[in-house]
């Protein structure tokens, strides 16, 4: 009987042993924005020479029981956690690249019988969020279409509006998304709203990966339907518009005006010129043969002589007198003869 409960003893130990010396990975799931790291410890009572860390089934770093870390990499390392009974390390993965998959962090110790564990690893984008049309003005009561936009995400993200600190029912938008090339996810989302005052409008895109929502925020204004800016914009074109026609009316009657003025201008210096050739047509010579009637005083030649040369001083002048009125006339309308005073003598000369 001692024999047997002797051996139940041993088998329970070497059970309680296997137990206990099962090797632990964690975290057992692990999700991480892109470029951030990632921490996963593999701990174990057992004795090993060699721990394998691997990703994808691909070995990104060795560790050796004795010496450490194998080699350098700048975006894995190893940190050792290792209390007096219970060997743990600790990997560090810095920035994992980006897979639509899950990913596969497996921890290995040889030699002897294999242990092995793997967890799960998803890495999720923080893309770009932007509300089309930005801040805006509109009239009181008009209707306003906003577009939330959330570029490059994954896993899709979730949306969400606000309205001046008050959250939107989702029934009062629509959100639609569209998966590219690359895996990433393209959102849009539509609200619409009817403005009375100043509002302050939120879009708030979340993963969950991310520890606070993205969001972007716009301020829209209300303006009552006939706003002074509206009034003054009006006054002044209308102002514009008047004087710019009186410019022109003015330009236009300047132009009738000297058109009107050219005909008459051209007709004036036509007979100013036709009344100089006729001045200097008519202007004649003195006919010194003449010799007036009565005695001529043939018998007394220096007698005549004197008397011919008073007769030629008492001759009366000829004045032109012209008038600048341009008149259809003939020239002897424009000519005034006067005679001096003097002798009640006649003279009477030739034109050549």
């Amino acid at each position: 009987m001692r024999g047997v409960l002797l051996l139940k003893l041993v088998l329970l130990a070497c059970v309680m042993h296997g137990v206990l010396s099962v090797m632990q990975l964690e975290p057992r799931n692990a999700t991480v924005l892109q470029g951030a790291e990632v921490r996963f410890n593999c701990s174990t009572d057992e004795l090993w020479d060699v721990m394998v860390w691997q990703l994808n089934g691909r070995s990104i770093l060795t560790i050796s029981a004795l010496h450490g870390p194998l080699g350098y990499h700048e975006s894995v390392w190893a940190v050792n956690r290792s209390a007096s009974a219970v060997s743990i390390w600790e990997f560090v993965l810095k920035s994992p690249e980006f897979s639509p998959t899950v990913q596969e962090v497996t921890c290995e110790l040889l030699p002897g019988i294999v242990h092995r564990e793997t967890a799960a690893l998803s890495v999720q984008v923080e893309g770009r969020v932007l509300i089309s049309g930005g801040n805006m003005s509109v009239q009181v009561g008009a209707p306003v279409v906003l577009q939330c936009q959330a570029v490059g995400w994954y896993p899709t993200p979730a949306v969400e509006w606000s309205i001046n600190g008050a959250t939107v029912d989702s029934s009062q938008f629509n959100s639609s998304s569209v998966q590219d090339q690359t895996g990433l996810f393209n959102i849009t989302s539509i609200l619409q709203l009817n403005v009375e005052n100043i509002s302050k409008v939120e879009c708030f895109v979340s993963i969950p990966a991310l520890p606070v929502p993205h969001t972007f925020t716009v301020f829209i204004s209300a303006e009552p339907l006939e706003s002074n800016s509206v009034v003054v914009i009006a006054v002044t074109v209308t102002v514009c518009i008047i004087a710019l026609l009186a410019l022109l009316t003015l330009m236009f009657f300047c132009r009738q005006k000297m058109i009107r003025s050219k005909p008459f201008q051209d007709q004036l210096s036509f007979g100013q010129q036709n009344t100089e050739n006729n001045y200097d047509e008519r202007q004649g010579k003195v006919n010194f043969a003449y010799h007036p009637e009565g005695p001529t005083g043939f018998n007394n030649p220096q007698k005549a002589d004197t008397e011919m040369t008073a007769a030629t001083q008492k001759v009366p002048d000829i004045i032109y007198i012209m008038s600048r009125e341009p008149r259809q006339e003939s020239v002897s309308d424009y000519i005034n003869v006067q005679r001096r005073d003097g002798p009640k003598k006649t003279r009477q000369s030739t034109t050549v």
